[in-house]
């Protein structure tokens, strides 16, 4: 699906407007980015394809992000993909649950450009350690 010059990144947040500046700042910064605007969307992609990382909004209408990440985790091919949470709720016990979940990086909105570059680079040279 990607290559080393170009890791693939899935959005998943249900924010249309906050999804497509996400997609042209990681597009900007040399990944290959794909977006998915609600949770089954993201789990039907998933479904077909293998991105480098995930950024994973949480509060989501249909599917949120802590059952993606349930998912992905108990789901072999996606167990150990690095995911970026992102999400509006900053408080510790959110944070310390996507990590016991096995959230990789936690990112709070809104976004700097350059912290979610940041923030991206780090989980994916965690992975590959």
């Amino acid at each position: 699906m990607s290559s080393a010059d170009h890791p693939t990144i899935l959005v998943v947040d249900d924010d249309v407007d906050l999804s497509g500046i996400i997609r042209l700042i990681l597009t900007s910064a040399g990944f290959d980015t794909y977006v998915a605007n609600s949770g089954q969307e993201a789990l039907d992609w998933l479904a077909g394809n293998r991105p480098d990382l995930v950024l994973l909004d949480l509060m989501m209408p249909d599917i949120n992000g802590f059952t993606i990440l349930r998912k992905m985790r108990a789901n072999e091919p996606t167990k150990q993909l690095p995911v970026v949470v992102l999400t509006a709720k900053a408080d510790q016990e959110t944070r310390d649950e996507t990590r016991s979940m096995g959230a990789d990086e936690f990112l709070t909105k809104p976004i700097n450009a350059n912290s979610l570059i940041d923030h991206v680079k780090r989980a994916l040279a965690g992975r590959r350690r």
